[in-house]
Order: structure tokens, then sequence, then C-alpha cells
């Protein structure tokens, strides 16, 4: 069943959608040729005209372009679909084990069996899932998409259909888990080809390998920066949920091995799996009784003891370390006589090493804020404190070093009242009590100063967790990362911090490509965060510290805004650490450990499935074993001229902070695309907006998801592009020729051409076009729409005076000068006219017409809703605003109430007495309902399912 059938929308005429979908195409292609006559013509917004004329002069129905709009969106899916199986290459098992084995044979040729032990004992990559909000596709959407990765005939692919609206923080976190599952099994197999490759190489040594090819990580359930829907239990209760589910996957691993092993190894190798499942199982059995009693109301004092008491006594099943099992299975594999056996049960251990007891290394992520109000309570002084003063900073150090840990104890965490201490008492509970082996990420959010990340020092340090938390303060904002050389060589001045990084081996960085990406621009925050690692590199050898490990998380989304390259996997890695930037660490014998994120449902498709989740995990090793050296990285001409490259960051960078700065902007985004974003998240994103006529939103509300969702609903992805025209002007030549021969200015234009094949002013513009009230006043001289007189000069006279479309007018002619200078470059380039006739563009022209004809359709049916006294401060004019914000919902709302469809009358009651009054002539709105609010309900969810398209064609959400 299709969308439009399940909204309610009339088929009408029946109008067979391809032919629609044809008749428009060609019409497309005859306004584009009038553009050589006429620049300033519009053809998206000519065909939207077009499409709103037949509507309502009866030529087309409300259901034809509903079902227009289905037929798009399936094949933006499939698009979607078959771009992934691009990047992901052949899903074909037996490819995908012919690709590992080429690989692994690479590295036998290379390596001794020590270097080899070395070189795949630790991980190559890392892998994060997050809880940001890209949960846009729902089931049906979902599996359209795998089914085109899959190549499944079209005619038999799942037909996308409404689905469920809001996702919950469970569900979030039972997707994470399913990804999960296949990234584990992903590296079981990685393990094993690692072990098959060791076995004939290395036949007496093999045995002795632990591979951790990739490592994993979530901080679903675990992210407290802007949220305070997750308390403490719920952290608990999702840990102790990993738990149970990682045991009962070890015990399927060993039920799936017991019978692999030969009849000799059967007997004393069996009873000691037996042993060791027995104790696993009571162990999962343990932790889904505690994770059943965290899940209680702990507000209740016996419900908190009852749970705490569970999982703090020592009872039968109480597991809080894997070491002894381990211990059991390195005898194990010793002890086997068959090598294939021996085999199994090392990739066991292996699994087991990694994984410890939960599905994953859990992130915990706080805010700066959080953490600045909370050592403030710790420091005495007459004066407010200063966190960014050297004497506080010294302060905080000599309480790092000082401090005795503390004990604490589940009553301690449930009246805790401050966010920061609160997540360190959750983690020193769940290293005492649930997994005492797994190291724990605490990132910090919005991190600028070095007494925040002395602050977390001191906490972690107090709460006597130092050992297990690597502290990772997150470069995102244009502050942090301009100051970020200074503030590591601050922090690793300071004794106690210094001395923690030591114990632990590990030095902990995170960047951010979203908020960097949308306040500078998404090239300048991939140049800042490339020079980012380059600093690391150089503060971590200046001060002595060669011997710890440098682990980079590189958090980006899935989308080009949000810093994900759409080329290649390759590209993908490549975009968000150079080789140049590696090469940093390779020339000063420094071990790097990068890590990057999958943010959301966007994040989770690609380990989707077992061959999906294989596929990237070989597709990316491939890649990292074939990276260029040193000397190549850095003969990159980009990286020979840097007054060249700084001069092209900053005139970017400023170009993009001041249309930021512009009211222009803020008043077009904030018109009201907001409103076409579905929700995609349990993570809200902040937009409560006023209902009143001429107050301004705060463009600053909106999240970098939602902010970068908007620019593509709108049309241009102005943080990928802008500003680049104006960058390369001064030295065009250079520019170009650097296209072909700087592998790094080649893959930042490459996500540039990429975005402007999708991107059009003239969409933006016509979108605001409906808010020009001289074209409400001019449509009725049309003899078609004669009819629409009055709603047409209602909507104009509400219009007249109103600033979107000069605002939208005045963004869009400051973009087009940067965006011819783009043209003029991508000229010289030779890439100018492919740019301009690609195909997503069609797609993409006609979802964005269709949508403007459906919000005319809409602010023409408001327009006719007829007078109504003002109830609760709510006027007809105020339910106008609403509409042109297109909060269909709320105007809805409203609008029910006060034309109830299904008003009781009195024969619904059963009273004794008579009455005369109301008569049969009494009021009754069920044919205004239907005839127009309903209809407005049935519009608001077509334009949803536009937005969907739309997001698809850019390959991800926000």
């Amino acid at each position: 069943m299709s969308r439009a059938v399940e909204a309610g929308c009339p088929a009408d005429g029946g109008v067979s959608v391809r032919a629609l979908e044809a008749r428009l195409m060609a019409r497309l292609a005859d306004y584009r040729d009038r553009r050589s006559e006429d620049p300033a013509f519009n053809p998206i917004w000519r065909l939207a005209c077009d499409l709103s004329f037949q509507v309502e002069a009866g030529g087309l129905g409300r259901g034809d372009l509903c079902r227009l709009a289905d037929q798009l969106l399936a094949r933006a899916l499939d698009e979607r679909g078959a771009w992934m199986g691009h990047m992901l290459g052949s899903l074909d098992a037996d490819e995908q084990r012919r690709a590992l084995a080429a690989l692994m044979e690479r590295e036998t040729a290379v390596c001794d069996a020590d270097s080899f032990a070395a070189r795949w004992g630790r991980p190559w990559l890392g892998l994060v899932l997050t809880a940001h909000p890209t949960f846009l596709l729902n089931d049906s959407e979902r599996a359209r998409v795998l089914e085109a990765l899959a190549r499944v005939p079209e005619a038999e692919r799942t037909a996308p259909a409404a689905g469920a609206e809001d996702i919950t923080l469970d569900q979030e976190h039972a997707r994470a888990v399913d990804a999960m599952a296949q990234m584990r099994r992903a590296s079981a197999t990685l393990v094993g080809a690692i072990l098959d490759a060791a076995r004939t190489a290395y036949p007496d040594r093999w045995r002795a390998l632990r591979p951790q090819p990739v490592d994993t990580g979530t901080w679903v359930g675990y992210d407290m920066d802007g949220r305070t829907d997750i308390g403490w239990a719920d952290c608990v209760r999702f840990r102790l949920a990993e738990k149970a589910i990682q045991l009962g996957w070890y015990l399927d691993d060993i039920a799936a091995l017991r019978p692999r092993l030969d009849a000799e190894a059967r007997g004393e190798v069996g009873a000691e799996l037996d042993a060791i499942a027995e104790t696993l199982a009571a162990a999962k059995a343990h932790a889904e009784t505690a994770r059943d009693l965290f899940a209680d109301d702990l507000s209740a004092e016996t419900a908190l003891a009852r749970a705490a008491d569970w999982l703090t006594e020592d009872r039968p099943g109480r597991l809080v370390s894997l070491d002894p099992l381990l211990d059991r299975l390195d005898a194990l594999v010793e002890a086997v006589e068959d090598s294939r056996a021996a085999r199994d049960l090392a990739v066991l251990r292996a699994q087991m090493a990694s994984f410890r007891l939960g599905i994953g290394r859990i992130h915990f992520r706080i805010n700066a804020t959080q953490l600045n109000n909370a050592i403030r309570r710790r420091i005495e002084r007459d004066e407010a404190v200063d966190l960014a003063s050297r004497s506080v900073l010294a302060q905080i150090n000599e309480l790092a070093e000082t401090v005795t840990p503390l004990r604490v104890n589940f009553a301690a965490l449930a009246v805790e009242p401050t966010t920061a201490v609160r997540q360190i008492l959750t983690i020193a509970q769940i290293v005492k009590h649930i997994d005492a082996d797994s190291d724990i990420r605490l990132l910090i959010a919005e991190c600028e100063r070095p007494a925040t990340v002395m602050a977390a020092l001191y906490f972690v340090r107090a709460f006597g967790v130092a050992g297990r938390v690597d502290i990772s303060p997150l470069f995102e904002t244009a502050t942090a990362l301009e100051g970020a050389e200074r503030m590591l060589g601050v922090l690793f001045a300071q004794s106690s911090f210094r001395q923690t990084v030591l114990d632990r081996g590990r030095i902990a960085i995170e960047s951010g490509f979203s908020d960097a990406g949308r306040f500078i621009g998404q090239i300048p925050a991939a140049l800042a965060i490339e020079r980012l690692h380059a600093n690391l590199a150089r503060q971590v050898a200046a001060h002595d510290l060669g011997a710890v490990e440098c682990l980079v998380f590189d958090t980006h989304g899935e989308s080009m805004g949000r810093g994900a390259h759409p080329g290649s996997l390759g590209a993908r890695l490549d975009y968000v650490m150079s080789p140049w930037a590696r090469a940093q660490f390779v020339r000063r014998g420094l071990a790097l450990r990068q890590e990057v994120s999958f943010q959301g449902g966007d994040g989770y498709l690609w380990f989707a499935r077992p061959d999906t989740a294989l596929g990237f995990l070989v597709g990316a090793l491939a890649h990292l074993q074939g990276l260029p050296g040193p000397e190549m990285a850095e003969a990159d001409p980009f990286y020979g001229a840097p007054d060249l490259t700084l001069d092209m960051y900053r005139r970017i960078m400023r170009y993009q902070e001041a249309v930021m700065e512009m009211p222009a902007y803020h008043r077009t985004l904030t018109a009201f695309a907001p409103a076409l974003l579905k929700s995609t998240g349990s993570r809200k994103s902040r937009r409560q907006f006023e209902t009143g006529r001429g107050e301004r939103p705060d463009l600053s509300r909106l999240r970098a998801i939602p902010h970068n969702a908007v620019l593509q609903q709108l049309g241009f992805p102005i943080n990928v592009i802008a500003g680049l025209g104006e960058a390369t002007r001064p030295a065009r030549e250079v520019w170009a020729d650097w296209r072909t021969r700087s592998a790094r200015f080649a893959t930042l234009m490459d996500l540039v051409v990429e975005a402007r094949e999708r991107a059009s002013l003239r969409t933006m513009t016509a979108y605001l076009s409906v808010f020009d009230a001289g074209y409400w006043a001019s449509r009725p001289h049309s003899a078609t729409q004669a009819h629409l007189t009055d709603a047409c000069l209602y909507l104009a006279e509400r219009l007249d005076g109103d600033d979107r479309t000069g605002a939208g007018r005045a963004l869009t002619g400051h973009l087009r000068i940067d965006e011819l200078l783009l043209h003029q470059f991508l000229g010289r380039t030779g890439e100018d006219k492919a740019v301009m006739d690609a195909t997503a563009r069609d797609t993409l022209a006609l979802l964005h017409s269709l949508r403007i004809a459906l919000i005319q359709h809409l602010f023409l049916m408001a327009a006719r809703i007829p007078r109504f006294s003002a109830r609760n401060d709510i006027s007809r004019a105020d339910i106008m605003e609403l509409i042109f914000a297109l909060r269909v919902p709320e105007a809805v709302a409203l609008l029910r109430q006060a034309f109830p469809g299904q008003a009781p009358g009195v024969d619904d009651f059963v009273i004794a007495e008579p009455a005369d009054y109301p008569d049969a002539d009494a009021p009754n709105y069920t044919s205004l309902n239907r005839a127009l609010i309903d209809p407005m309900e049935q519009i608001h969810r077509c334009l949803l399912t536009i937005s969907v398209a739309v997001a698809n064609c850019y390959r991800a959400h926000g």
C-alpha cells in the first residue's frame, strides 16, 4: 500500500504516475533551455506553478502528486542502495574471503612472526556507534535500501510505506546492538583469516596470537551532552543488558565450536569448554536479573537497595573479569593437537579478549559546562573562579595529585546532584561491579580549556577509575581548533595529567566535523582537524611522550555536510584523516590509533547485514594497508605551499562565518524549513518557536544535524560549497593544476563537486517565492484561477510586507556571486558541464517543484478556512502564521478545536427532560473537516515523504 493511499489521498483522475513524471521531466528540460534567453527565469518555480495551477483547476489531484512523491522516494532509496553497493564492492562471500586472504598474504610476505603479531595485536581502526538523531528511515524504507544494495529485482523490492514517526532511546539501543552483532561477526571472520595466514606462515608461533584487527564502541545510552532524559540508572541498565547479550553470544560461539572438535579433543577439551560455558551462563543469568532490577523505579529506597545489593554482593554468577577464563582458553589453544580446532578456540579467545563483558567499549559523553560547574564547587576561593587562569589550573592539578580515592556506592550515586560527577560515579560502579576489564572513554563536548580536562582528571582519580578511563576532549568549535596545540601543550605540562597519560599508555582526543563544518564550513573544518592531528603528534613528541599511543576519534556524520566523503571507502577515511596527517605520527615513531563514528540510523546501515559489515571492514583495511608512505604523502604539492593553502582556508572560513552572521541567512533557514524535518531520534532538536507574527526564531537553537538537514531541504548545501569560488579566485591556475596533481586537494574538491551536482540556488529562491504577496495578488488574473480570488486576496493581504521572500533573494543573491566564481573554476578543471548536467539534479528538481506546488495548495486551503472567534488567544491570523511556518500538525489541532468534526449532539445523551434546542440545523463541521482540514493533514504527510526522498538524494539525513 502506497503512502498516498495510507494518507487518505484520493486517486483523483487516476493519472499514470510514470506518464506524469515523464511529462514533467520533459517540461523541466524545456524550462531549463529558457534560461539561455532569460537568466532570471526559474525552472523550479515555473514547474511548481504549473502543477499548482493544474491542481486548483482540477486537471490533477492531490493524490496524483502524493503518488508521484511515493515513486520518487522509492527511486531515491534505490539509488542510495546502489551507491552503497559501489562503496562496499563485492558482497559475495567467496570474493570477500579471497580478498581477505590476499590482504593477509601481503602481510605475511613482509612480516616476521613478531612484527605480524604486533601489527595485528592492536586495532587498525575503531568503529563507534553514536546516538545522533539520524534515524530517518522507517523499516520499509530501510528494507528498500538494503534490497537495492543486494540487487534484488526492482519489482520484488519493498514499497515504502508510512511508519512510526518517533523512535525511543530503547529502540535506538536495540538497533545499535543489532549493528554491533554484525560488527562482531565480521570481526570474527577477520580474526579467523589472520590466524589462517599465521598458521601457514608461522606454524610454530601462531597459537600465541591474540589478533584484534578492529575495535568497537558505542555511546548509545551514555550520551549526556545536551539531554536530561538519560538517568544514571538507564546507563547501568543498558550496560547490564549489553553484558548479558555478549555472554549469550559467547555461549553461542561455544555451542557452534563444540561439534567441530575431533573425537580426541571432545573429551578433556569438551569438558573444559562445558565448565567455561557453565560459568558464562551463570553470569548471564546474574546480569539479566540485575538488568531487570535496575529497570524498576529506583526512586523507592527499597527498590534501589534491592538492585544495588544484588549487583554488588558476592553471589553465584557474579563475574566482573574474563581474565581467569582467558587463561583457561590459553591452555586449551596450546593443548589441542588439531590445528583447526585450536584455530577456532583462538578465535573465541580473541573475541573474548576484545569485547570482554560488553558489546563494545562504552563512551560516556558530557558537556564541558557540566564539568566546569562541578569543579568550581571543589575550589575554595573568595572571588569567582576563573577557569582560564593559570592559578586555578595549578590548583586543580594539585587537587588531582593529592586526592585520596573515595569509596562510593549506589546510594551516593542516587543522591548526587551534579551531572558530571554523577556520570563518573556511574563509571566507577560499572568498573567495580559489571566489567572491570574494559576501558571507558569520557568524552567532553565543547571543550576549550585545559582546566576542563583537568577537572575530569580530578574526578576520575577521586573515584578510583583513572586506571580505566581515557579522558578525551572534543575539539569542534573554531576556538577549540585554533587553540588546540597550546591547550595540549598546557595539559602535558601538568604533572598529574602527564603521569596519568603515561600510566594509561594512551592520550585520547576527539574531533568533531559536524559543528565545525556548521560554523566555519566543511572544507575549513577538514583542514583545521588535519592541523589538529599534526599538532597532537608534535606535542606528544615535544613532551617526550613517544611511548604512549595516540588515540584520535574523528566523529563525523553520514552526509557531506557533516564530513562523510561519498567517493569511496578510501576517500571517506582519507577525508577525516589524511595520509599527510598519518605521516606526522609515523615520522615521529608514534603509535596512532584512529576511530571513526557511525552516527544513528544512517551510520548503522553499513552494518545492517553480515556481508555489508564484512565488506566495509575488508575495504577499510585494504585501503589502510595500501596507504602511501610518509615521503609520498608529504610530497603532495598541497603541503608544499602553506601560504596558499592557509589563504584558501581563511578565505572559505571568513566567507562561511560572514554568511552565518547574515540576518537573511537566519530568516531564510528558519522561515519554514525546520518544519519539513521528521522526528529522527530520541534526542530532540531544540526549535520551540513562537506563533506570533514577526518574531524571529533563533537559528542557534538548531543543532548541527537539523541545521544541515534544512540546507538539504532548501536545495543548497551552503556549508560544503560556499566560499570555494572566492577562495580559488586569486590563484585559479594553481588550484586547477592541483586538481589533478594533489591527492589532498582532489579529495576535498571531489566532495565539493558531489555536493554541487545537487545544489540549486534557484530551488532556494523558489521556496521563498511562496511568500511573495505580489504573486498571490496576480494569480487570479489567470483564466483558470479566477475562482481562487478570495483565497489569493487573503494570502496577499496577510503576506503584504512579509520579509521572507526578500530575505531569500538577499541570501541567494549573495551566494550567487561565489557560485559563479566556483563555476568559472570548474570551467578551468573541465567539470562545469558535467556538474550542471548531473542526473542527480533531475530527481531533486522534480521533488522540490512537487513540494512547492503542495505548499501552495496548502496555503490556498488554509485561506479558505472560515473566520472563527478567537479562543485561547488563537485567531485565524495565528493559524495562518502556523501554516506559513508549515507547522501543520499544530494548526490542524487548533482548527479541530474550532471546528469539531464529530462534536456530541443532544441525542447522544439519555436525559429525561425534553428540549427543543438545538434544532436539526445546528452547526456541523464534518464537511469542513473533510474538505479542508483533513486534506491539510494529508498534504503535510506528503511534504514529509518528499523530505525523506530529498535526504536520500543526499544519501543521509542532515
